[in-house]
């Protein structure tokens, strides 16, 4: 068993608390899984307006993190990550403020599918990640094809993550996604599927996809912290 128990781990929220608190269930769950001591953690629940349409609401939220950022060099953190896909369109100017290693959950995802071999790559986010590209230049980047959803798809994909931010998310809701994913999935001959906005694991049942690599955002960013543990 590894004994370092000095490493501190620094979160920052993403926009819907309920996907930062079932990331940091997911860390630690993941932390007991390889029998490692529990890190000291700094969980940061950043309140902020939300800015998965809005690109001017981004920049009061840059100032925000910029700041925690700073309360976590204050602390000595030994890593950040931010549990939130959209947020890294600040990533390459956020990590200046950061003294500990910052690493982006958006190459986090891609560095895994090319990991697993993929090709075809569905891209399910909120429509400023999409808007921005943040998952097409990185899959690109990494050798892979990113396909994006229809506009109609879009449009159901922001309503399903507002309401996974407002806790109504419904089992129709989820049943509801389920089938646009499956219908994205056959009419594009996805080998996997990327959830990229934290709050869609929340709404997803990857159990449904047994011939498809389901490419869990949050899933792959706790792995990054356990290997980070593990170091």
């Amino acid at each position: 068993m590894n004994t370092n128990i000095n490493k501190k781990i620094g979160i920052i929220d993403g926009m819907g608390a309920f996907a930062g608190a079932r990331f940091l269930q997911l860390f630690l769950e993941k932390v007991i899984e390889n029998r490692l001591p529990f890190p000291e953690i700094l969980f940061n629940a950043i309140s902020i307006d939300d800015f998965i349409v809005d690109d001017t609401k981004v920049e009061p939220a840059f100032q925000v993190i910029s700041k925690r950022l700073e309360n976590f060099n204050q602390q000595q953190v030994s890593i950040v990550v931010m549990a939130c896909n959209t947020a890294h369109i600040m990533h390459p100017r956020l990590q200046a403020f950061s003294t500990a290693p910052f690493p982006s959950i958006i190459d986090a995802v891609s560095q895994k599918a090319r990991q697993l071999g993929l090709e075809r790559v569905g891209i399910l986010a909120s429509p400023l990640t999409i808007k921005t590209h943040l998952y097409e230049s990185s899959l690109e980047k990494n050798g892979l094809m990113p396909i994006i959803p229809t506009e109609a798809f879009q449009k159901i994909l922001e309503r399903i993550i507002r309401l996974v931010i407002d806790n109504k998310i419904t089992s129709d809701d989820k049943q509801e996604l389920n089938k646009l994913t499956q219908l994205f999935i056959n009419s594009n001959r996805l080998d996997a599927i990327v959830l990229g906005c934290t709050e869609l694991p929340l709404a997803f049942d990857k159990t449904s996809f047994k011939n498809t690599t389901i490419l869990d955002s949050l899933d792959i960013l706790g792995d990054t912290l356990i290997d980070h543990l593990k170091c």
